[in-house]
């Protein structure tokens, strides 16, 4: 699988090398909450961030299949460029 957006920044060498983590293009922001369901906002959908990349509250993926998908929900709500990032041992 792959993203169905061009805003999605992943590299395919780094599958199978998990858990992943959405964050926001070129900031510390990760991803802690997607509800693509909630009709507070148009189009529907909410996406909540955290700040650090140890953050606790940051949204952790076991495969990169689930973080892509993620991933295109978060642009298909926001329309903010992504990047999916491994959790390296030290995280």
């Amino acid at each position: 699988m792959s993203s169905l957006h061009s805003g999605v920044t992943f590299y395919e060498e780094d599958r199978g090398n998990g858990p992943f983590m959405i964050r926001i293009g070129g900031t510390s922001e990760f991803v802690s909450e997607i509800d693509p369901h909630d009709k507070r906002s148009w189009p529907p959908g909410i996406v909540k961030f955290c700040e650090g990349w140890k953050n606790t509250k940051t949204l952790m993926f076991n495969t990169m299949d689930e973080a892509l998908d993620a991933a295109d929900k978060v642009w298909d709500i926001e329309g903010i460029h992504t990047s999916i990032e491994t959790v390296g041992p030290s995280s």
